[in-house]
């Protein structure tokens, strides 16, 4: 049986505003300080009930980001993989791993 990816960065509920408490539906990830990417759930339309995730690059990333930098999943735990993956890849890059 294959072992479920375990993350490896801190992940937080994203909260927009207090008009828009937190869910558990839309995260944020975070290496220390720095945002990493976000993974949230469509709730509506033709991706409805899979996971949008979007991978940040470091600030001081030179260059064009490597691509993809977002997609689609069936599940959070794969869309986290899934940002971690491109931070790590964006680190690598940059000499920084």
């Amino acid at each position: 049986m294959t072992e479920l990816y375990q993350p490896r960065y801190q992940w937080r509920r994203t909260e927009l505003d207090a008009n828009d408490p937190p869910t558990d539906f839309d995260w944020l990830g975070f290496d220390g300080v720095g945002y990493i990417g976000r993974i949230r759930k469509e709730l509506a339309g033709p991706t409805t009930g899979r996971w949008q995730w979007a991978g940040s690059v470091p600030r001081t990333f030179k260059g064009s980001p490597p691509t993809p930098n977002q997609g689609y999943c069936d599940t959070a735990r794969e869309a986290t993989e899934m940002v971690e993956t491109y931070w790590d890849w964006c680190l690598a890059r940059m000499g920084n791993s």
